[in-house]
C-alpha cells in the first residue's frame, strides 16, 4: 500500500508540475491549449473558398446578355 501511494503522490507531483510549469512560461492558462491547437490544425492548408463547388445549372441571363 505505502509503495503505490508514493507512485501516486509522485504522478500527481508531476502533473501538478507541467502544468503550473506551463502556466508560469506562457503566461496562459492550460485549458486554453485545446482550442489553440484545434485552431492550429484547421488552419494548415485550409484555402478559403470563395465560389461554391456546388454545380450551377441555372445560369442568368442578363449575364450572357452582351451589353451595349
Amino acid at each position: 500500500m505505502p509503495k503505490s501511494l508514493k507512485k501516486l503522490i509522485l504522478y500527481c507531483l508531476v502533473i501538478v508540475g507541467i502544468i503550473y510549469g506551463y502556466q508560469l512560461i506562457t503566461g496562459k492558462s492550460i485549458a486554453t491549449l485545446p482550442g489553440e491547437l484545434v485552431d492550429k490544425i484547421q488552419s494548415i492548408g485550409s484555402t478559403p473558398q470563395t465560389e461554391s463547388t456546388n454545380p450551377h445549372y441555372y445560369t442568368d441571363p442578363e449575364k450572357s446578355m452582351p451589353k451595349d
